[in-house]
């Protein structure tokens, strides 16, 4: 039957309207509800349906697929699996196969291969939350849609630690893009398999063949088993995504969840994220400027390459001190080279006689560093060379709360304290030239972050979803919140909102999570007396108590169950951040310690010296600290053991007057920028400065014992 010809012309509730293509188990058909909404119509051949095992397999694929439901899966909306033809309705995607575009096109650009990497880790994620392994991950069966890539067919999916359905020595799957335990033992195929063919598949993506290509299947499946991946043409950018995911042994592979933390932190990631609310941005952007309404510069840069990062005012409304979150952990990089970098050291400018003591405030979000500071709302630095491209200040001398690199700009906030509650201030500026291109004022607000062109706000106990464009309302809660949880952002590109409601005395008593797209509270849960939040990651909340510090204790709570695990502090201790499922804390002396939150332990503790210091940066082996007279900090990750300090330049500049001995002393202390080998640090004195890591280390200190969880 050729192409567009459909033998049927009703398929349930669906008009059919054209066949879009066959495959093994049948054939697929452009169909449309009876509100004239288009489908993709799933059947099987009628001489299969009659096959024992085929009606089970095909009813197994549609309870597969009912299960999972993400931003980068076609969901399912009708089936129907007994009738004389069986069928299953899914969302109709308007977009080429992966297979099909490589063919015609050849090989994408590693941009779009970065950009196709992390939609299939969050398709990945979603699939294996829901407790599925897809066991034949392959260029055909992702649908490249305009607002990403969309995993399809579940046809041979099968549910974690059930009995499978495969018979003993029946291999299942595309020999190209298979595991090497899918054909040793294929009743063992778990979620390590998908990402093993994640790997495959970007590999064919970016070069035009797999990394195990042979002339027969039984040759490839030996190459598989036995031979390394051949990578030839796969740019470097893409290794420290790629290869990891074809270790041979499933136990040495990341999970999907690692590899986005990987894709959205390092620097490479260059393209903005195409969503759907993006799509309908660009058309309204279009036709402002079609109507001379607005001159937007729309701008090939990348959407947040290690998140939004956020800074949050004192409550008095001032000069604002960055929250103490820390950056996400990546595996081991390459190490960084930028063209053209040396070592630097630059100055913010001010606006008195001198600069203040303060250290400004600084993250890397492609193409440029981007800082504030007291005297500096925001500033576009360039990471080669430290010169400030252009910067901008507040007419009110405020403090900036939130920056946010897009397409449309960068988008600054600012909070005012009046009377009847916060105004939140938002500007906009060209990301090249700096050039204002809008300013609106949000009134009675509480609370207030941005994320990428949304603002999410607490306003009279209700959350609210503005656009930051036009402050046009998205969506607002049901119930009531008093509050963001700390690791709202980076986290909201993967859909999360946590919040917080307290109690009368202003004790954190119950989290939830908000929908992404909607504000509908997904899940609720009652904390322990007494303990804060000071983290979220998956179905863990992770806590403090007392709510004030020092801290004494830190506490897991599976959202879930609500059961609760904790480990006793050494004494009393200041939280300095969460990383990566890692607690690091000071107290008094300068020591350091590392508390593993999975297992509830003591990692180590290890003396610096240093007190009040930043929240940790941590990259691949290291983590880093910033103490408060700018000197950076870089222990060894697992062992804690001191590899290096570096003291900051003198004050005296030649771009400024000395900084008065009463003023040198910083506030407090800001995280330093980690690109691989590359350090960018503040320092007081509104100073920035840019080192490469030292080589050898300083000294060592061996792994202090563990504290057995409660």
């Amino acid at each position: 039957m050729a192409s567009g010809e459909t033998r049927l012309t009703m398929l349930g509730h669906y008009q059919v309207a054209e066949l879009l293509g066959a495959g093994g188990m049948g054939e697929v058909y452009l169909a449309h509800s009876p509100s004239g909404r288009a489908v993709a119509v799933k059947v099987i051949r009628e001489d299969l349906a009659a096959k024992p095992g085929f009606r089970e397999r095909f009813a197994r694929e549609v309870q597969a697929a009912r299960q999972v439901s993400g931003a980068f899966t076609a969901p399912v909306l009708d089936a129907d699996t007994d009738g004389p033809t069986p069928w299953m309705a899914t969302q109709y995607v308007d977009g080429p196969t992966l297979a099909d575009v490589v063919n015609d096109r050849g090989p994408l650009p590693a941009d779009e291969v970065w950009r196709l990497a992390s939609g299939l880790c969050e398709a990945l994620r979603d699939i294996h939350r829901a407790g599925l392994v897809h066991r034949d991950l392959k260029p055909g069966n992702i649908l490249l849609a305009e607002d990403g890539p969309r995993v399809i067919d579940f046809g041979i999916s099968r549910v974690v630690d059930a009995t499978a359905l495969t018979e003993s020595g029946q291999i299942l799957g595309t020999p190209l893009f298979m595991a090497p335990e899918q054909f040793r033992t294929p009743r063992d195929t778990g979620p390590a398999a998908d990402v093993f063919a994640l790997g495959s598949v970007l590999v064919y993506a970016a070069t035009g063949h797999g990394p195990f290509d042979a002339d027969t299947p039984y040759a490839i499946a030996w190459n598989a088993v036995h031979e390394d991946p051949n990578l030839t043409g796969l740019p470097d950018s893409l290794r420290p995504v790629v290869e990891p995911c074809l270790h041979k042994d499933p136990a040495e592979r990341p999970d999907p969840e690692s590899l986005l933390t990987l894709l959205s932190s390092r620097r490479e990631r260059r393209t903005q994220r195409a969503t759907a609310r993006e799509a309908e941005l660009t058309r309204v952007r279009r036709t402002r400027l079609r109507r001379g309404a607005l001159a937007l510069g729309a701008l090939a840069c990348a959407a947040g390459l290690v998140g939004v990062w956020m800074w949050w005012p004192d409550a008095d409304g001032g000069g604002g001190k960055p929250l103490a979150t820390a950056t996400t952990p990546s595996p081991t990089p390459t190490p960084v080279r930028m063209p053209g970098w040396k070592p630097w050291t630059t100055q913010l400018p001010w606006k008195n006689d001198r600069p203040s003591g303060d250290m400004p405030s600084c993250h890397y979000e492609f193409p440029a560093l981007w800082c504030t500071g007291t005297d500096t709302h925001v500033a576009r630095v360039d990471a080669r060379t430290g010169k400030v491209v252009w910067h901008k200040t507040d007419p009110e001398g405020r403090y900036a709360s939130g920056i946010s690199v897009t397409s449309l700009g960068v988008f600054v906030t600012a909070f005012t304290n009046v009377q009847g509650g916060n105004s939140l201030t938002i500007r906009r500026f060209d990301t090249e030239s700096g050039k204002p291109e809008g300013e609106r004022t949000l009134t009675g607000v509480d609370d207030c972050r941005l994320d990428q062109e949304t603002l999410l706000c607490v306003r009279q106990g209700k959350v609210t979803a503005l656009h930051a464009l036009d402050l046009q309302r998205e969506w607002t809660s049901t119930t009531r919140w008093d509050e963001f949880a700390p690791g709202t952002l980076p986290e909201s590109d993967t859909g999360r909102v946590y919040v917080v409601r307290k109690d009368g005395k202003g004790r954190d008593e119950e989290i939830g999570e908000l929908s992404r797209g909607s504000g509908d509270a997904l899940w609720s849960r009652t904390l322990p007396r007494g303990a804060h939040v000071v983290g979220v990651s998956g179905d863990d909340v992770y806590l403090s108590s007392p709510q004030t510090d020092p801290t004494v204790a830190l506490l897991r709570l599976d959202r879930r169950t609500g059961a609760t695990k904790s480990v006793a502090l050494s004494g009393s201790e200041w939280l300095l951040g969460m990383a990566g499922g890692t607690a690091f804390t000071q107290r008094k002396g300068g020591v350091v310690s590392a508390y593993d939150m999975s297992a509830m332990k003591l990692l180590w503790s290890t003396t610096t010296l240093q007190k009040d210091l930043s929240a940790p940066t941590v990259d691949g082996d290291r983590v880093h600290f910033t103490a408060l007279d700018g000197t950076v900090i870089g222990l060894d990750r697992g062992t804690g053991g001191v590899l290096w300090q570096q003291r900051p330049p003198a004050y005296k500049t030649t771009a400024a007057p000395e900084v008065p001995p009463a003023s040198r002393g910083a506030r407090y202390a800001t995280h330093p920028v980690v690109l691989g080998d590359i350090v960018i640090s503040p320092a007081p004195g509104e100073r920035i400065r840019s080192f490469l890591a030292p080589a050898t280390s300083t000294g060592t200190k061996p792994p202090a014992k563990g504290t057995p969880a409660r």
